[in-house]
């Protein structure tokens, strides 16, 4: 069976939150995300092309493979994480002009 993914859209609050944003995310959220879900096993982030241009919010994609095809299990991780409280939430993410985005996918094959 293939490996699922989920994916993992955010921004910071502003341009000048940029760089602690990122440094937060690679140091404190990849590490908490990775202890709620022992499946992920590679992690990619990226930034959308053209975004925080004219005004528009920066926009990163984080990309989470899992071990295994249970997209449904590592959903059921990640909200029992958050439930517990488990994730350092940082101020330099924006919550409400580019709120995180969270998808998980299944594998077809």
């Amino acid at each position: 069976m293939a490996n699922a993914m989920f994916l993992a859209w955010s921004s910071p609050i502003s341009p000048e939150a940029d760089e602690e944003f990122n440094r937060w995310y690679v140091d404190t959220h990849i590490p908490q995300v990775r202890t709620a879900i022992p499946a992920v096993t590679q992690v990619r982030r990226y930034r959308l092309l053209g975004s925080g241009q004219a005004g528009a919010p920066v926009r990163y994609l984080c990309s989470y493979e899992l071990a295994d095809g249970d997209a449904a299990a590592a959903a059921a991780a990640l909200a029992a994480a958050g439930k517990a409280q488990a994730f350092d939430l940082t101020p330099t993410m924006d919550l409400i002009g580019a709120p995180p985005e969270t998808h998980f996918l299944e594998p077809l094959d």
